[in-house]
C-alpha cells in the first residue's frame, strides 16, 4: 500500500495511510520529504524484495528501490 502512494507521488496519502493503518515503515518521513522537495509526481518500482526471500521467517523486512520522476 506505501508503495502504491509512492509511485503516485502522493506524500500526504502516505502520511495518512501510516496514521490509519499503523503501516510499519522505516524512514517515511524522509521519503515524504523527498516526495515533496523533488516536486515528484510519480515514481517507478525499480526492485522490491524481502528478508523472507533469502530465509523463510514468519515476519519479514521489506526492501525497494525506486526511482522519482518529474
Amino acid at each position: 500500500l506505501a508503495l502504491d502512494r509512492i509511485e503516485s507521488g502522493d506524500a500526504e496519502g502516505l502520511f495518512k495511510l501510516i496514521k490509519k493503518t499503523g503501516l510499519s515503515m522505516c524512514g517515511y518521513g524522509p521519503v515524504m520529504a523527498m516526495l515533496e522537495a523533488s516536486g515528484a509526481d510519480r515514481a517507478e518500482l525499480l526492485a522490491y524484495a524481502t528478508s523472507g526471500d533469502v530465509h523463510a521467517m514468519r515476519e519479514v523486512v521489506g526492501y525497494a528501490s525506486v526511482v522519482v520522476r518529474k
